[in-house]
């Protein structure tokens, strides 16, 4: 018989929550570090945290919040848009020297957009998600989640099949 689920792996939002503490204290590391070898770990555990919560964003919570809730895509349009300058920032990275300024200079710019993107997704997204969906949903929307989250792709970029639908 398989354990039962935790509090924080049935809901929905306390799992994207968990990936955000996550993510949070991986680009505070990187922001703190002055070992270069120790940056490119956080910045590849980085990479793949944030491309397993963004996979289960795109197309497990979006496309649940699209179809309940009126005129959720404006918000979600905005926080698709907050994804990709992210993900702009961390491809920047991808190339450069840990041990450089650039890339320095860009973990400390991604920590920021970071932090604020949080802020708000938590805000307007989380708190819409609460009030739209049972307890029963959000553990069927944690579950679809972590299943994303196991085939995610290697970078946050890089989902072929999802495209952002701004109209």
């Amino acid at each position: 018989m398989e354990a039962p689920a935790k509090p924080h792996q049935s809901d929905a939002i306390d799992l994207l929550l968990l990936d955000h503490r996550r993510i949070e204290q991986l680009v505070e590391r990187l922001d703190e570090t002055n070992d270069p070898v120790e940056a490119r770990s956080l910045y590849m555990q980085l990479v793949e945290q944030l491309a397993g919560h963004e996979a289960a964003e795109q197309q497990v919570v979006f496309p649940a919040l699209r179809a309940e809730l009126e005129n959720a895509d404006l918000t979600l349009a905005d926080r698709m848009g907050e994804h990709e300058e992210l993900n702009a920032l961390l491809a920047e990275m991808r190339n450069l020297a840990p041990d450089g300024l650039a890339f320095v200079k860009r973990g400390s710019a991604f920590l920021l957009e970071l932090e604020e993107h949080f802020r708000r997704e938590e805000q307007s997204v989380f708190a819409r998600m609460r009030g739209a969906f049972s307890a029963d949903e959000h553990a069927v929307l944690a579950a679809r989640m972590r299943e994303v989250k196991q085939h995610a792709p290697a970078f946050p970029d890089e989902h072929p099949h999802i495209k952002a639908d701004y109209s």
